[in-house]
């Protein structure tokens, strides 16, 4: 017995079960994609309320000086933005117009008054008539300043640090039967 080699005998059956689980979840990722533009989507939405970027830069304050937050007046941009994804990609979309001239700024440019009709906005300089009354000082051109960058679309820190706590959840074996969504 002393000159009997010591084999140890392993059974990779269940090793195997693993593998095929592992290489099947792997396939289609359909429901870990779902999963990460939904909770993209949720962070990139949240910037418009801390008017931070995901870079961790504050955005720059309007310029009215009034306080508020940059971008919330009507929530057009935060509220166009959505996920699409599939079995192996995904992607977060802001759909209005404004969105790309928010995230990436803009040179200074001219804004005129469209058909011939007069620039109005609230707040705007007043001028006497020829009544002698103060009225809105109507224009035909503004020459803009332009917009700074105010960045609320890419990864912050915490996103890919959500989007791996979502894959390892995905890739958990004993957690979810072969074929399941991870919660």
């Amino acid at each position: 017995m002393a000159n009997e080699p010591l084999i140890l005998t392993i059974d990779a059956r269940q090793a195997e079960q693993w593998f095929a689980r592992l290489l099947e979840r792997s396939v289609n990722l359909s429901g870990l994609m779902a999963q990460v533009g939904e909770d993209l989507t949720e962070s990139t939405q949240a910037r418009f309320d801390t008017g931070i970027g995901p870079d961790g830069v504050a955005w720059q304050p309007l310029a009215d000086g009034s306080g508020r937050t940059p971008l919330n007046d009507t929530r057009r941009t935060r509220d166009g933005i959505h996920p699409l994804s599939g079995p192996d990609w995904v992607e977060i979309r802001a759909d209005s117009k404004q969105a790309r001239w928010h995230q990436e700024g803009t040179k200074p440019y001219e804004i005129r008054a469209k058909n011939g009709k007069a620039l109005y906005w609230p707040g705007m300089q007043t001028r006497s008539g020829k009544d002698g009354k103060d009225g809105p000082a109507f224009v035909a051109k503004v020459n803009h300043p332009g917009l700074p960058a105010r960045p609320f679309m890419g990864l912050s820190a915490e996103d890919e640090q959500s989007i791996e706590r979502l894959a390892v959840a995905w890739l958990e074996l004993d957690a979810h039967p072969a074929g399941s969504t991870p919660a």
